[in-house]
Formats: structure tokens, C-alpha cells, sequence
């Protein structure tokens, strides 16, 4: 699992393993196939395609879309968890 600590303005795509830490103002792509331990908070949304896995441990204020992913929601989501 690669361990990714962020800071960053724009889009961040996950295509492997990742345990992202720290603070992301845009939105999050999981990729699928992708397993995401989510640490960081997020200002944007997170879009998990089909067959990604996530851990979602940090605060997402935005949408969570879920287009056929494995979720393990331990934090909140400040707007709505769409399945697609």
C-alpha cells in the first residue's frame, strides 16, 4: 500500500493501494480495482468506481459516490451518499 500525504488544490486520482493522509480541496477518484484508506479531509467529492474498496476515516465535505465499491464509512460525509 503506497502511503500518500497531500496538501493539494485539484483532482486527485487513486489507481493503486493508497492510504491518503493530510487535506485535499477538490474531488478524489478511486479507480477500479483501487483500495483507498481515506485519512485525509476532503473538500470536494469522492467517486469510488466499481470494484474499488474505501475506508473512509476522514471527513469528506461533499458527496460520496458510489458506483459499485466496498465502503467502510467510519467518518461522515457533510452531503449525501449517492449510489449509482
Amino acid at each position: 500500500m503506497n502511503l500518500s500525504t497531500v496538501n493539494q488544490t485539484g483532482t486527485v486520482v487513486i489507481e493503486t493501494d493508497t492510504m491518503l493522509m493530510g487535506e485535499v480541496n477538490g474531488n478524489v477518484i478511486v479507480l477500479p480495482g483501487a483500495k483507498l484508506d481515506l485519512e485525509a479531509k476532503v473538500t470536494g467529492d469522492v467517486t469510488l468506481k466499481k470494484f474499488s474498496v474505501a475506508s473512509i476515516r476522514g471527513q469528506i465535505n461533499g458527496n460520496l459516490y458510489n458506483e459499485g465499491a466496498r465502503i467502510e464509512l467510519i467518518r461522515g460525509v457533510r452531503g449525501e451518499v449517492i449510489n449509482r
